[in-house]
């Protein structure tokens, strides 16, 4: 029985000094993006064809006008691409919500994307700073032909709009807002952008708007 006792105490020493062995191993494992993965169906871009890109994306752009702003005198709606907007859920599970209301904009400083989405399980998954995720556009005419891209971004920004009959009745929402009849609210996200890939022709989730 002691002989037994002893090698159980022996094995427990022994792994409580492994674990910090593991531990060390595991911090100097180096940390890979999704968009630094190796993939035959993505290309992550750079140079003059990041350029050409951020470009097809900041003109397939729509606006973020509200309602009011909709209605006033000599408003034009700016026809945009629809976007699909992917985060992960807190099961692991990837969440998309397919937008209209996004615009890419482009500056010295680094380029930005800002994301309209009303509340549900997406907007929770992106609604703090640090958090990061990916909208997918296609759909976009660079150098004659169809793009398709994967704009990976990091949220610095959010600005929720929490809804009331009055900001609804004022025509505070945005004008493509669908959220009335549950009442809820319209999240506004300001991303850095990250990267850019490009996709093959096989990846489709998006279509123009009608």
């Amino acid at each position: 029985m002691k002989s037994v006792i002893r090698i159980i105490c022996i094995t427990l020493v022994s792994g409580l000094f492994a674990c910090p062995v593991l531990w060390a191993q595991d911090k100097e494992r180096t940390y890979v993006d999704a968009y630094t993965s190796a993939s035959r169906t993505k290309t992550t871009l750079s140079g003059a064809a990041l350029d050409a890109a951020a470009d097809a994306l900041k003109a397939g752009s729509a606006d973020l006008a509200s309602a009011a702003e909709a209605k006033a005198p000599g408003y034009n709606a700016r026809q945009g691409t629809i976007g699909n907007v992917m985060s992960t859920n807190p099961d692991g599970s990837v969440g998309i919500s397919t937008i209209s209301q996004w615009v890419y904009s482009r500056a010295s400083g680094g380029d930005t994307v800002k994301l309209q989405l009303t509340e549900g399980q997406n907007a929770f998954n992106l609604a703090e700073a640090g958090r990061r995720g990916t909208l997918f556009v296609s759909d976009l005419t660079v150098g004659g032909k169809e793009g398709r891209y994967f704009v990976h971004f990091k949220v610095v920004n959010v600005d929720i709009l929490k809804y009331s009959d009055e900001a609804n009745a004022a025509g505070k929402f945005n004008q493509h807002y669908s959220g009335q009849a549950d009442k809820k609210s319209q999240f506004t996200l300001t991303c850095r952008v990250l990267a850019i890939e490009e996709v093959s022709s096989s990846v489709k989730l998006g279509t123009k708007m009608p």
